[in-house]
């Protein structure tokens, strides 16, 4: 039987975007909701039902089906792995037509395609599936709405922009304060953004992602500098998701400087990107001042729960300072972009990190 609503409908979107991200990274080309295969056209689409079985792909109908209790109990990782698995059938329907469900042409198409081997494995345990893939459904839910807030974010409205970007920070500090006052969670850390040495960029960013409820420190070692974010997995997950947008975009915002006013030299560039980051951080407490007086009190105890559990991971932290001399024009410039800066969508790449969407 297949089901029809609000939630599903949701669900049945998101699961043919990811169908597209699928085809797209095997080499398919997409035509809107087709994907081309032999120079024909085949439509991209998914169906929830209610079953036993958590997916099939019907061949007559060129159809792949979701179970209904994916929407609840399976991460997004697990259920691409579905996807691949079904449209592994699909491929191979074409290719081959008739042929036994996970036989050799079966397994021939998965090699061919980049499909990893578990995913042409007739069963799945769901929660065996579930446990080894990073990460928890909480923290995926949650990260999912916060993400889809910074699409609104990016709204030529600024009223709108302005609401979406407060309502993500609600969002998150809800969440936190309800692990701090409710559940006990490791502390999360993550390195990222390895450099060889500290450079300006990485200073910036650091600043930048102290709004987002996590705790970053700039670490170095031998011949290496990175961040280093600790805080709940949720929030490490994010992070880590707006440290790499940032690593692209703060060069972009760069070259269009450069372009529009032509800025030049290490010291504008410099300059430009700690502008940003005092934009940004005069945007984020424009927006924090809008909190309601319960939301400033919560702020203040997952401020002071990030304060000790950084205690716990650093015996001792020292303070680094820039001697680096000021472009005014390039602060400026900077700084307005900072205002303005929204973090926009992205896409789960191979590895831990999210990458912008080609």
């Amino acid at each position: 039987m297949f089901i029809y609503d609000n939630t599903s409908i949701a669900f049945i979107k998101k699961t043919e975007a990811f169908l597209r991200e699928i085809l797209e990274k095997a080499g398919i080309t997409i035509r809107k909701s087709r994907f081309e295969f032999n120079r024909y056209l085949y439509p991209i689409n998914v169906v929830v039902f209610e079953g036993k079985e958590w997916g099939h792909f019907n061949a007559p109908y060129l159809q792949i089906g979701l179970n209904r209790k994916l929407i609840y109990l399976a991460k997004d990782s697990v259920i691409r792995d579905i996807l691949k698995h079904e449209l592994a059938h699909y491929l191979t329907h074409l290719i081959y037509q008739d042929v036994r469900p996970h036989g050799p042409e079966f397994k021939e198409v998965c090699e061919r395609f980049g499909f990893p081997e578990d995913v042409s494995r007739a069963t799945m345990n769901l929660d065996e599936s579930n446990l080894s893939k990073e990460g928890d459904l909480v923290s995926e839910r949650i990260l999912e709405k916060v993400k889809k807030l910074f699409m609104l974010a990016q709204s030529s409205n600024s009223h709108e922009a302005e609401l979406a970007t407060l309502k993500a920070n609600e969002l998150l500090l809800r969440h936190n304060l309800d692990y701090v006052t409710n559940k006990e969670e490791p502390i999360y850390l993550e390195r990222v953004l390895l450099r060889k040495r500290k450079d300006t960029k990485i200073t910036a960013i650091y600043a930048i992602l102290k709004h987002f409820i996590v705790r970053p420190v700039i670490s170095q070692g031998k011949n290496c500098c990175c961040l280093e974010v600790s805080g709940s997995l949720t929030n490490v997950k994010l992070a880590t998701y707006v440290a790499n947008f940032l690593d692209q975009e703060l060069d972009h915002l760069w070259e269009l400087a450069k372009k529009e006013h032509g800025l030049s030299g290490l010291q504008a560039k410099n300059s430009f990107f700690l502008g940003v980051s005092d934009g940004f951080h005069e945007k984020m407490s424009a927006a924090k001042k809008n909190y309601s007086e319960a939301d400033k009190k919560a702020l203040v105890v997952v401020q002071k729960k990030l304060d000790f559990d950084t205690q716990i991971i650093y015996r001792r932290l020292g303070n680094s300072r820039s001697g680096n001399q000021t472009d005014y024009n390039a602060s400026q410039l900077g700084h307005a972009k900072g205002l303005s800066l929204t973090i926009r969508n992205a896409v789960e790449g191979k590895g831990k990190n999210l990458y912008l969407t080609e």
